[in-house]
């Protein structure tokens, strides 16, 4: 029932109360005429919604800055017509948005007053939201497919978004929707900038020698063995000693040139005094797709990492769509700080591997953190500002200072083993923030053991 719904009826009982009392009949007559339609129009309208289907098709996977494609498929399985029927297609990333009330958008007096058109709501493909679609009319027993881009998606795993048949009816006396759920998923992965460089593994190709060895056989330089003949080999890697002495073709395999293993660990731990954790972890999932990226196609072998609750999640990657696959499903649940982190995921590292560990810009025991590290390996921190992804912007003046003095204080005493420190805040480029480093201890320690 609308206002307007409640207005027919306060002025049914009003012109009752009239003919009562000056016993005029044409009163009730009118009164009843305007109960009678509200009745018709709250019948219409409940009979819009019903008697349709659903559907909903579109790419299983996408990007976050990629706009996506869709086909809403809407069926009127009944013979009769429906008139002035809305369709409204929910958002992925608000599936909890309640049952629709269409008000037309409107401006601030302000606004208003600077520019005195018509307020027009921003599409979908720029600003999200329901997408609505009007049909005037509809046939019976007949299908439409409806077809609209959808921007401004948010990283993330999404299920059954709801979509909605909404209804005034004729008069527009009444209103009714119809919640539907049709089958659907989509995949949203964080986007990520293609870096050209980043200090923090350009500048350690090779370090040093580890005892923990990261080379497979493969098409490389160095020498591994021998093994017999088989189709595709080339004939210029055989060994013809061998070969002479066994009867047989045997052939020589090459070592693997394999860089450094590079872990890369996301904080996941809520952090309640900041609204804008939720947007720091997209922001960290960005920076690590942007890591990883770079050093997957440089040659590094690359393992991504997060806690979900106390248990440790850590995936080798296979390939670079693995990695956004993996980094699309990371939530903000873990129930332990960095420093306990960092010492369950000691074990995981190899002694002289690359470390990042992507966190907000909170204060926490380094030295204990650096302590769980093997020997001989090399750090970079990525510090996430909270204070400038918080919804408030009253809180980016009160807190700035915040990441500005952690900075500053592991500039004075960094820990062994730190190699480079950057730091991101809402809407800086991710390249110039992974490739410009905005510290490099060259010159840090490593801990001896």
């Amino acid at each position: 029932m609308s206002r307007r719904s409640f207005a027919v009826i306060a002025l049914s009982l009003a012109l009752v109360l009239i003919g009562i009392n000056s016993q005029a009949g044409c009163l009730f007559w009118l009164a009843s005429m305007l109960l009678a339609a509200l009745s018709v129009s709250w019948l219409l309208s409940l009979f819009q919604v019903r008697g349709l289907t659903f559907e909903r098709r579109h790419k299983q996977e996408i990007g976050e800055d990629q706009l996506l494609e869709l086909t809403l498929s809407i069926q009127n399985r009944s013979r009769i017509p429906r008139s002035l029927l809305e369709v409204l297609d929910g958002d992925p990333s608000r599936p909890g948005e309640k049952k629709p009330r269409l008000k037309p958008p409107r401006k601030t007096i302000r606004e208003q007053w600077h520019d005195p058109s018509a307020a027009v709501k921003p599409p979908p493909e720029e600003a999200g939201g329901q997408a609505a679609f009007l049909l005037e009319n509809m046939p019976g027993r007949t299908k439409i497919d409806l077809m609209y881009k959808r921007g401004s998606l948010r990283r993330g795993v999404f299920n059954d978004w709801p979509g909605f048949f909404y209804s005034e009816g004729i008069l527009g006396l009444t209103r009714h929707s119809s919640r539907v759920s049709p089958a659907s998923r989509l995949v949203v992965f964080p986007s990520y900038a293609s870096l050209k460089s980043f200090p923090f593994i350009d500048s350690l190709l090779h370090p040093h020698h580890t005892p923990h060895g990261v080379s497979a056989k493969g098409a490389g330089m160095d020498y591994y063995g021998v093994r017999e003949f088989r189709a595709g080999d080339a004939l210029r890697h055989v060994h013809w000693r061998t070969t002479a002495r066994r009867g047989e073709l045997v052939v020589r395999e090459f070592e693997t040139e394999v860089g450094v293993p590079l872990l890369i660990l996301i904080d996941t731990q809520p952090r309640t005094e900041s609204q804008g954790t939720c947007d720091a972890l997209d922001s960290a999932a960005r920076l690590a797709a942007s890591i990883a990226r770079y050093a997957h196609y440089a040659g590094h072998p690359v393992a991504l990492a997060s806690y979900k609750g106390d248990s440790l999640d850590v995936l080798q990657i296979p390939s670079f769509r693995g990695a956004l696959q993996w980094l699309a499903t990371v939530e903000m649940d873990a129930r332990i700080g960095p420093e306990e982190q960092v010492e369950g995921l000691g074990r995981q590292i190899r002694p002289g591997s690359f470390f990042c560990h992507i966190l907000p810009a909170v204060r926490f025991d380094h030295a204990r953190a650096a302590a769980a590290l093997p020997p001989q390996s090399h750090t970079a921190l990525v510090f996430i500002d909270l204070a400038s992804h918080a919804a408030n912007g009253s809180q980016i003046s009160s807190s700035a200072g915040g990441s500005a003095q952690i900075v500053a204080d592991l500039q004075r005493a960094p820990f062994p083993g730190l190699f480079s420190l950057s730091l991101y805040r809402k809407g800086d480029d991710l390249r110039e923030c992974l490739e410009k480093s905005l510290i490099t201890f060259a010159g840090s320690r490593f801990r001896e053991r």
